[in-house]
């Protein structure tokens, strides 16, 4: 994964969401797993890929103290704040000097966590690539990925839509939103849970000592709708993210995060009130009500299951 210098200046080398595409929020609640289908070939949509070679004993012991330190930071971890760069790669960029495919558009961000059910994401600011003036230009309005969870509801901002919607948890998903979200490499990781959903292993390359670099292959469907692989660099001082890469469905498009330790605040700085409290509706939007907690509609001897 190539990523930008702890500097890295804001917006300096051009991602953000295309309209239509899937927020990173938490889910508002699991079904029984189902296990991600096998790959019928390269680039298959809607597939996983295949699962890399089984590891040595040595390299999966290493993984395995790695995971359970990880774990251990996490949980000591009660408050975190940050900003972040993000780029998207996709078709619709520019091809570099080299032949290589440039961001399509890049972004800029916070993101927060509170211990053990609560997180904001927010996009601030955007530019995208006018293929037609040969430049990035600056999005105008809020066109970025946005959601608060306040531990007992989910509440995600669809700007396209001009609607705020809150998803309300049912009491078994309250603690753990978070962490069983399409992101728990950044919210409360455990251990065991990542075991059990992802097909995992070190790939850090030879000569670097400042970082460690996980991969991470999904091994359930409700996984592999949002990602296809993710790539993690994680600070080797004190095993924090430093960046990641999340590869979508079906293809080689994929978003890069970067989190700037400059702004990085573990413990301190956030009012956990004001922080994840229910937003207030934009005016222009519709607030609409979505009761996860509530039964889906039954069928003849269809058995009660846990709404999606």
């Amino acid at each position: 994964m190539t990523v930008a210098g702890a500097g890295a200046p804001a917006l300096a080398q051009g991602p953000v969401p295309r309209p239509g595409a899937a927020p990173v929020r938490p889910q508002a609640a699991t079904a029984a797993p189902t296990p991600a289908p096998a790959q019928a070939g390269p680039g298959a949509a809607g597939t996983a890929p295949p699962g890399p070679p089984a590891m040595a004993p040595e390299a999966a012991a290493a993984l395995d103290r790695l995971l359970v330190a990880w774990e251990a930071r996490n949980a000591a971890v009660r408050t975190w704040s940050c900003g972040f760069w993000k780029w998207e790669y996709n078709a619709f960029g520019p091809v570099g000097p080299k032949g290589d495919r440039l961001a399509f558009s890049e972004s800029t961000g916070e993101i927060k966590y509170a211990m053990p059910d609560k997180g904001l994401f927010r996009v601030k600011e955007s530019r995208q690539w006018n293929a037609q003036a040969s430049r990035y230009e600056a999005r105008s309005g809020d066109v970025g990925e946005h959601w608060v969870c306040s531990g007992t509801s989910i509440y995600e901002f669809r700007h396209t839509e001009r609607q705020l919607r809150e998803t309300r948890l049912p009491p078994e998903m309250h603690g753990k939103a978070i962490s069983e979200g399409p992101l728990p490499f950044v919210f409360g990781a455990k251990a065991d849970s990542l075991k059990k959903r992802y097909q995992m292993r070190i790939v850090t390359p030879p000569g670097v000592a400042d970082q460690i670099w996980l991969e991470a292959l999904p091994r359930f469907q409700a996984d592999a709708a949002n990602f296809s692989k993710v790539e993690l660099i994680l600070q080797a001082r004190d095993l924090m993210p430093f960046a990641i890469r999340i590869f979508k469905p079906g293809g080689q498009d994929h978003d890069v995060y970067q989190f700037d330790p400059k702004t990085s605040l573990v413990d301190k700085g956030l009012d956990l009130i004001r922080d994840f409290s229910k937003p207030v509706t934009p005016l222009g939007y519709t607030f609409i009500l979505e009761d996860a907690a509530a039964p889906p509609p039954q069928t003849a001897g269809q058995p009660t299951a846990p709404a999606r």
